[in-house]
C-alpha cells in the first residue's frame, strides 16, 4: 500500500518541466482540498499551501492503510529521503537531501531532527533513530532544508515530525486493523493494532489508548547454527494520551508511548539469503517517551509549554568470530533526555505575526561494550546540557499577498565526556574527563508571494547546525592536544513554489536550492608528533545545487497519478585525508560524494477508486514504485582506501481492495513485486549487506466505528 503524499514545496521553474516530472500527490484526507490541509511546521496552525518551506505531509488515514512496517517504511516514498539500517541494534539512520552523518554511532548526532509529538529524539553523538509504529497518526510532517531557527540542533538539513492523534473530547471512537502475510522462502508475518477513544467528560476531557503488535517472519538462514528464518522480529507498543480543555482558553495534553522491538538477528545476508555466523546475534531497540503540553490563549497571544522525557536503549551483538571462537561484540547504548520548551505565538489576522521561545535540554548517553580482546569493557558517558532562545517575525504587505519573515536562534551546549571505568584495565588509571562548550547563531529570512489561495512562491535563506562533541576517553588520555569536534553548519539558499491548476485537477510542487555545508564532522586517523590516533575531526566542506520536483494529476473522478523526484549535486570541495603509519592516505577526492549520500530519489504511484455494485462498495486499485540511487562509503583497510557502493533499490508494490460504507476495508497486497535482492547500503563488511524482505503477499482488514 502506498501513502498519499500531501506536499507543499517548490518553484514553478518551467511549466513544461513540471508537466514532465513525476511528483508527490497533494491530495487531502477525507475529501478536503489540498489548500485545506493544516500543518504546524512553523509551530502554529497554517494551511500547507501557505507555508514557505519544502514540506511533505503523510496523512493518518493512509498511514493506517500501510501494509507493513512503521514510520521508516512510510518515509521511503518521500522526495529526498533516504533510510539506511544500522548494524547497531536494528536502528535506522535518516538522510535528507543527501546530507548524512558519517556513521550511525559515535560519529556525530543525526543531521535531521526527529520528533515524536513534542519529544525530540536526538542522541549526543550518535545518529541512530527508532522505527516507530505508524498507526493512529494525525500525520507525519517532513521539512526539507535547515530548520535551525525554530527547531535548533540536529535540524541541520531537515526535520521529521511524527504527530499522533489527540483524544477526541466529544465522541467515542474505536478502530482496528489486522493483517497476515507470507514471504517467499520465509516465515509468515502477522500484526494487529487497535485505538480506542473515550470522552471522559464530554467537551472537557478525553482519553485515547492505542496498542499494537507485529511479528515479522524471518527469511534469512544461519546454516552454521542450523537455524532457518533466523531474523524473526517482534514489536509491541502502547500509547496513552489524555487531553483536556477545562476552559475556552486553557488546554493540556499528557502522553506516554512505550515501544519494544526484539529481533532474533539483523537483516543482513549474502545474495543466497545466508548468514555465515556461528553465534546468535539478537538485538533490542526500546524507548519510553513521556510528554506534557499546556497552553493558554490570552487573546492577542498564546503561551504553550512542552515538557518531555525520553528513555532509549539499544542492545546488540556483532559477529567477531574472526578474532576468536564464539566471540561477539556486545554493545549497549542507553540515553535519557529531558527537554522543556516555552513558546509564545501571536494570534489574530493582523499584518504582524511573531513567535518567541526558549528551549532547554539535559541529555545523557551511556555506552558499554565488551569484547574478549579488550583489556577491559568500554564504559563511558556523554552528557549535554543546552539552552536556546529563538524568535521569528513576519510582516504582511500588499493586502496580504507579500510576506517578509526573519528569524534568529541562539544556542549554547555544554558537553562532557566522562569515563566510568578504566578502559586500560588498570584500576589505578585516572579516569578521563573533559568538558567543552559549543554555541551557534542561526538565522532565517524568507520572502513569500501569495497572489491567490492556489499559488505560493518563496525565496529563503536558512541555516542549520549540529552541536560538537568531545573525543573518546582514550584520545583524551593519550592525546589531549587533539581538540574536540566543532559544531558543523549548513547554509541553504532556496527558491520554490506550489499550487494547483485546472480547478485542482493538477497540483504541482518544486524547489531549487543550493547547499553550503562547512566543518563536516568525520572519523579519521590523525598524526600527532609521529603517532597515529583514531579520532573525530572537522573535515572540508561540501556544496552543490539540488531540486525537488512534484506533480499530481487527477484526470478523472477517483483516479490519482503522480510521484516525486529529487536530485542533489552535493560533493566535497576538497579531499578527505586519513593518516597511517606509512603516511597519509586519501579516502575521498575533491568532487566525491559523502558517505551514505544518494544523488537521486524518486517515487511514483497510481490510485483508482471506483464503485462496485449498488450497495455503496468501492473498489481500490493501487500501485507504487520507489527508487534510490547508489550510496557510497570508504574506509581504511590494510593501509589503503577501499571504496564500497550499495545497489539501487527499485521496489514495486500493488494492492486491490474493497471499501464498505459500513466503515470496513479489506485489501490484498503484494510488496517487492520484482523480488529485488540487492544490497541497500555500502557493504563495508558482511554486517552491512542489508537486504529488503523478499516478495510478500498479504491480506489486511481495517474497521472503524
Amino acid at each position: 500500500m502506498r501513502n498519499k503524499l500531501k506536499t507543499g514545496t517548490g518553484l514553478c521553474v518551467v511549466g513544461a518541466l513540471l508537466w514532465a516530472m513525476p511528483a508527490a500527490a497533494q491530495t487531502a484526507e477525507d475529501g478536503a482540498g489540498a489548500d485545506e490541509i493544516v500543518v504546524t511546521a512553523q509551530k502554529r496552525e497554517e494551511r500547507l499551501q501557505d507555508v514557505p518551506i519544502s514540506i511533505t505531509s503523510l496523512g493518518g488515514k493512509d498511514l493506517d492503510a500501510q501494509a507493513s512496517g512503521g514510520v521508516s517504511e512510510a518515509l521511503r516514498s518521500v522526495a529526498g529521503i533516504s533510510i539506511t539500517n544500522s548494524p547497531q541494534g536494528g536502528a535506522t539512520q535518516l538522510t535528507i537531501r543527501g546530507v548524512a552523518a558519517n556513521g550511525a554511532t559515535l560519529a556525530g548526532s543525526s543531521t535531521s531532527a526527529f520528533y515524536i509529538d513534542s519529544v525530540p529524539f536526538g542522541l549526543v553523538k550518535s545518529a541512530i533513530l527508532p522505527d516507530t509504529n505508524a498507526y493512529d497518526m494525525s500525520r507525519i510532517e517532513v521539512l526539507r532544508g535547515p530548520q535551525g531557527t525554530l527547531y535548533g540542533a540536529n535540524a541541520l538539513n531537515g526535520v521529521v515530525r511524527v504527530l499522533t492523534n489527540d483524544a477526541n473530547l466529544d465522541r467515542f471512537e474505536i478502530k482496528t486493523r489486522a493483517g497476515v502475510a507470507a514471504t517467499q522462502n520465509g516465515d509468515p508475518s502477522y500484526r494487529g493494532d487497535m485505538a480506542v477513544n473515550i470522552p471522559l467528560v464530554e467537551g472537557k476531557l478525553g482519553l485515547r489508548v492505542v496498542g499494537g503488535f507485529e511479528n515479522s517472519g524471518g527469511w534469512i538462514e544461519q546454516p552454521a547454527r542450523g537455524v532457518k528464518n533466523a531474523n524473526d522480529s517482534q514489536s509491541r507498543n502502547i500509547r496513552i494520551k489524555l487531553n483536556g480543555q477545562p476552559t475556552d482558553n486553557f488546554s493540556f495534553g499528557l502522553s506516554a508511548w512505550i515501544s519494544r522491538i526484539d529481533q532474533d538477528s539483523p537483516n543482513y545476508a549474502n545474495d543466497a539469503g545466508l548468514q555465515t555466523t556461528t553465534v546468535a546475534l539478537p538485538q533490542k531497540l526500546n524507548y519510553d517517551a513521556f510528554s506534557g503540553k499546556f497552553g493558554y490563549d490570552f487573546g492577542s497571544f498564546e503561551v504553550s509549554s512542552a515538557t518531555s522525557y525520553l528513555k532509549f536503549s539499544n542492545l546488540s551483538e556483532r559477529d567477531y568470530t574472526n578474532l576468536g571462537a564464539n566471540q561477539t561484540l556486545h554493545t549497549e547504548i542507553e540515553s535519557k533526555i529531558f527537554t522543556e520548551e516555552v513558546l509564545i505565538n501571536s494570534t489574530g489576522s493582523g499584518d504582524w505575526r511573531w513567535s518567541v521561545g526558549g528551549f532547554y535540554r539535559d541529555a545523557s548517553d551511556l555506552l558499554h561494550q565488551t569484547l574478549f580482546v579488550l583489556p577491559a569493557p568500554i564504559n563511558f558517558r556523554d552528557k549535554s546540557r543546552s539552552f536556546a532562545a529563538f524568535g521569528e517575525v513576519t510582516r504582511r504587505f500588499m493586502d496580504g499577498t507579500l510576506e517578509v519573515t526573519g528569524g534568529l536562534r541562539y544556542f549554547k551546549d555544554r558537553v562532557t565526556q566522562i569515563e566510568l571505568t578504566p578502559t586500560t584495565g588498570n584500576p589505578d588509571q585516572p579516569l578521563a574527563r573533559r568538558t567543552d562548550t559549543f554555541d551557534a547563531i542561526t538565522p532565517r529570512a524568507v520572502i513569500t508571494w501569495l497572489p491567490s489561495r492556489k499559488f505560493t512562491a518563496y525565496a529563503s535563506y536558512s541555516q542549520g547546525f549540529r552541536s560538537g562533541f568531545n573525543q573518546s576517553p582514550t584520545i583524551i588520555r593519550t592525546a589531549p592536544g587533539i581538540p574536540p569536534v566543532k559544531a558543523d553548519r549548513l547554509s541553504n539558499y532556496e527558491v520554490g513554489a506550489k499550487g494547483s491548476l485546472l480547478d485542482g485537477a493538477l497540483t504541482f510542487d518544486a524547489a531549487v536550492y543550493y547547499i553550503d555545508w562547512k566543518d563536516i564532522q568525520q572519523n579519521l586517523n590523525v598524526d600527532i608528533d609521529g603517532v597515529v590516533f583514531a579520532a573525530s575531526v572537522n573535515g572540508p566542506k561540501a556544496s552543490g545545487f539540488g531540486a525537488d520536483l512534484a506533480l499530481t494529476a487527477h484526470p478523472i473522478e477517483g483516479l490519482d497519478i503522480g510521484g516525486t523526484f529529487s536530485w542533489n549535486g552535493l560533493d566535497l570541495s576538497g579531499p578527505i585525508i586519513t593518516q597511517t603509519a606509512g603516511g597519509p592516505v586519501t579516502l575521498y577526492q575533491k568532487g566525491d560524494r559523502l558517505a551514505f549520500s544518494p544523488e537521486y530519489t524518486a517515487s511514483g504511484f497510481l490510485d483508482y477508486r471506483f464503485p462496485v455494485g449498488k450497495a455503496g462498495l468501492k473498489g481500490v486499485l493501487s500501485g507504487s514504485l520507489t527508487y534510490r540511487s547508489k550510496i557510497p562509503a570508504r574506509l581504511l583497510a590494510s593501509g589503503a582506501a577501499r571504496y564500497f557502493l550499495s545497489d539501487e533499490p527499485l521496489l514495486a508494490r500493488g494492492s486491490i481492495g474493497l471499501e464498505s460504507p459500513d466503515n470496513w476495508t479489506a485489501s490484498l497486497y503484494v510488496e517487492n513485486i520484482g523480488n529485488w535482492n540487492g544490497i541497500t547500503q555500502p557493504p563495508t563488511d558482511i554486517s552491512q549487506e542489508y537486504r529488503v524482505r523478499p516478495r510478500t503477499v498479504g491480506l489486511q482488514f481495517e474497521f472503524r466505528y
